[in-house]
């Protein structure tokens, strides 16, 4: 914040090394991956790609592991819901293929069983589970969308968190002669 108001109170470099070296710094420069994000195949590739982008920036330290784990494992989370929107959306079933199913199920279940198991498989290839699935989407991005403000992540959130420079108001009498009145 110093540094960025133009240093108004004429520190000397050595001044302004010294309270940068006294700042407080919550956890390390090194950032860890946890177990669970290397476990996930999508959310471990988000990890190298956040990491990479961080590299060299010192605002980021192992406090805000967590944040970005989470943020990981949701961006896969998101991936997957992605792919079985795609996957729900190619099944169209004729009417035979819906009785075979039924049977199949019927034989490997039991009738009262199939006959439920058959109305959820249709509600999910139905307009009604498509938007369902859509709002799981929806909501998975806008966590998403919060995430990335929070980790600095898009353009437009490095840019709001950058304090401006306060602009001084001049006085429109003092054109005129008149001072500070």
């Amino acid at each position: 914040m110093h540094m960025l108001s133009g240093n108004p109170s004429h520190l000397t470099k050595a001044e302004i090394k010294q309270r940068k070296k006294e700042e407080v710094k919550i956890g390390e420069a090194k950032l860890v991956c946890p177990a669970y994000v290397k476990a996930d195949k999508e959310a471990y590739k988000k990890w190298r790609e956040i990491v990479k982008l961080y590299k060299g920036i010192d605002f980021v330290s192992s406090a805000d592991v967590g944040m970005m784990a989470r943020y990981c494992v949701a961006f896969s989370e998101y991936l997957d819901l992605i792919g079985h929107r795609a996957t729900v959306n190619d099944i169209h079933l004729t009417e035979d293929e819906a009785t075979q199913t039924l049977e199949v199920l019927a034989d490997r279940y039991g009738a009262r069983r199939a006959a439920n198991l058959y109305d959820k498989i249709d509600y999910l290839t139905s307009v009604g589970g498509l938007l369902t699935l859509d709002k799981a989407i929806n909501a998975k991005m806008s966590a998403l969308v919060q995430m990335e403000d929070r980790l600095f992540l898009n353009p437009l959130a490095k840019v709001r968190n950058v304090p401006k420079k306060e602009v001084k108001k001049e006085d429109p009498l003092a054109a005129k002669g008149f001072g500070n009145v």
